[in-house]
């Protein structure tokens, strides 16, 4: 008789570590995806320049890698569709980093990870076995230690056990055992899982923590499409810009002629020039706040000087921009034969050794 009990409490603990595991297994897949993103976004901020400082560092690097590569198609991208271009360079990053030189640091933080949750899972399988046999629990009360002590490890709800938490299951220490032999080929079942995931599934997630990180304000200037360098999102205040650029780069031409505007921001509003809207209404450029709306929210301090990459950028992309923006680089819109001379080498410099 006592062997048939010994039987039937054995199948029935062998029920209930299935079922648990079963729970247990997606439960730990997901959490070492999550672990995963963190490390994984955590290291690109520790070993990639882009994305270890603030986002004017990471518009520097973009800036660079534009000039690099000279995609005039890419170079409108990111005037106009800033946001979007800057996901986008993000996103191709993680993809390289994940494919190339953090292939193998992808391997070890897996394993950390799964070490990790493993080591947690039997320590709370120890730990509330102990506990509940000091203090005669039940099934139930076993289930609440476990949850319990797996805590931040594991995001594991309690209400899921619902439909075991009311076995008879007297032997814990038996329960004990089961749980403890189960794991390993658990973990194993994990390892395949989360290894057959693409690694792809987790580049959105990754691009989310990044670009959080490199978040800030997303205004830009209504005159160059300059792109406001406040960190705060929402912050208080005026818009504002290190460095604006030569209002051509936005399409700008002089009213009534198909001549670009080659001037800065800066040097216009510095100038007894005009802003023109339609036929019938212009505006000083030193009062360009009374043009309301995106106008009055930017503070544009009168300066003469241009930032040398994007006098290399009209001059370099010349015919790209006339055929862009059906304007032309003639009469006051006439490019300085200085700018001609200005060379690739000497932007990116100049950019390195900001």
């Amino acid at each position: 008789m006592s062997f048939k009990i010994s039987c039937q409490g054995a199948t029935s603990i062998k029920a209930f570590v299935d079922f648990l595991w079963n729970k247990l297994t997606p439960a730990v897949s997901a959490t070492i995806q999550e672990k995963m993103i963190i490390k994984i976004a955590g290291d690109m901020q520790a070993t990639c320049p882009a994305f270890n400082g603030n986002r004017a560092n990471l518009e520097k690097h973009i800036l660079i890698s534009l000039a690099e590569e000279e995609n005039f198609d890419k170079y409108c991208q990111y005037l106009h569709n800033t946001k979007s271009f800057f996901s986008s360079y993000i996103e191709n990053h993680i993809k390289r980093y994940c494919s190339h030189k953090g292939s193998e640091k992808i391997k070890t933080f897996f394993k950390i990870s799964l070490n990790s949750i493993k080591n947690a899972i039997l320590s709370a399988i120890r730990e509330s076995t102990a506990v509940a046999k000091d203090k005669s629990s039940t099934v139930s009360g076993w289930l609440d230690l476990f949850c319990d002590h797996l805590g931040n490890n594991l995001f594991f709800p309690r209400r899921d056990l619902i439909s075991i938490e009311h076995q008879e299951i007297k032997d814990i220490e038996f329960l004990k055992e089961a749980m403890s032999s189960a794991l390993d080929p658990a973990m194993k079942k994990v390892e395949q899982n989360c290894s057959s995931i693409p690694i792809e599934e987790m580049v959105p997630e990754i691009e989310k923590i990044l670009s959080e990180h490199l978040c800030g304000c997303w205004k830009q200037c209504p005159l160059c499409n300059a792109i406001c360098t406040n960190t705060i999102p929402t912050h208080e205040g005026d818009h504002s810009v290190p460095f604006h650029r030569p209002q051509a780069v936005n399409g700008w031409h002089k009213h009534k002629t198909d001549h670009f505007v080659i001037d800065c921001c800066t040097s216009s509003v510095a100038s007894n020039r005009f802003i023109r809207f339609g036929d019938d209404q212009e505006i000083p450029y030193k009062n360009y706040r009374e043009a309301g709306g995106d106008y009055a929210t930017w503070s544009i301090t009168p300066d003469s000087s241009t930032q040398t990459y994007w006098k290399w950028f009209v001059s370099h992309f010349r015919s790209k921009l006339e055929e862009k923006y059906q304007k032309k680089f003639t009469g006051t819109g006439k490019i300085p034969d200085a700018w001609a001379k200005i060379t690739k080498q000497d932007v990116l410099d100049d950019l390195k050794n900001q």
